[in-house]
């Protein structure tokens, strides 16, 4: 089993349906069963007893100062002690690396004359849609990849600044962190979206399948299908 925990709100949580496509994804791609989980729901007695052999991150819409994610206990437990591989997408990634001890904020705002990319948070500079990303450093992650990867980006915040044991794997000019790993345990952070890939736009399906070889790898476990 795999997990797939949701860090928007709980509201978000329940009546969003976003969250069952990305579940079909997540066990296409890993060959295993993927239980959905709000960070809410998180806890070491329900770890203990599921064990999942790897760990996703969602993103989210909501502001982290409207809710509570950065405060609760259990799920920041579940990022920096909990066993298996883990990956944050977007928001996730923000979320592991802030826990992990690095700086995170909104990007910077739009200069004159510069298109607004979507209507979330008016105003301010986003990366929104199909982005070339650059891989600064070679990673399991990346395996079979180019050194420029494509892949979809709906984010206004950013890790500014990387917890020192977080190697940097990829940037884009306007997004520095990209992409990161632990020095020490298979836990990453991707501020892209692997997990809304597409046949146009494959490349995230291929990082998202590098990352469930590794995670099984590091876990031992073998899926019988």
């Amino acid at each position: 089993m795999i997990a797939y925990v949701v860090t928007d709100t709980l509201e978000n949580y329940r009546k969003s349906s976003s969250w069952l496509n990305v579940k079909h994804v997540l066990e296409e791609c890993s060959g295993d069963v993927c239980l959905i989980l709000h960070y809410k729901q998180v806890c070491p007695a329900l770890l203990a007893e599921l064990r999942p052999w790897a760990v996703c991150h969602s993103g989210g819409s909501a502001l982290y100062g409207d809710y509570d994610v950065l405060q609760t206990a259990d799920y920041r437990r579940l990022v920096t002690g909990y066993e298996a591989a883990q990956i944050g997408f977007c928001g996730g990634h923000q979320l592991i690396a802030k826990f992990l001890g690095s700086t995170i904020g909104p990007m910077r705002k739009l200069r004159p004359g510069e298109p607004d990319l979507a209507g979330y948070l008016p105003g301010q500079f986003k990366e929104w849609g199909v982005y070339p990303v650059r891989v600064l450093r070679p990673d399991p992650l990346f395996e079979g990849l180019g050194k420029t990867i494509r892949v979809q980006e709906y984010h206004a915040w950013e890790v500014r600044k990387l917890g020192g044991k977080l190697p940097l794997l990829a940037s884009t000019p306007g997004c520095k962190v990209q992409a990161f790993v632990h020095a020490d345990r298979p836990v990453y952070g991707v501020q892209f979206h692997p997990e809304a890939a597409s046949d146009n736009y494959p490349d995230g399906f291929a990082v998202l399948k590098n990352f469930f070889r590794l995670a099984k790898d590091h876990w031992g476990v073998q899926i019988p299908w």
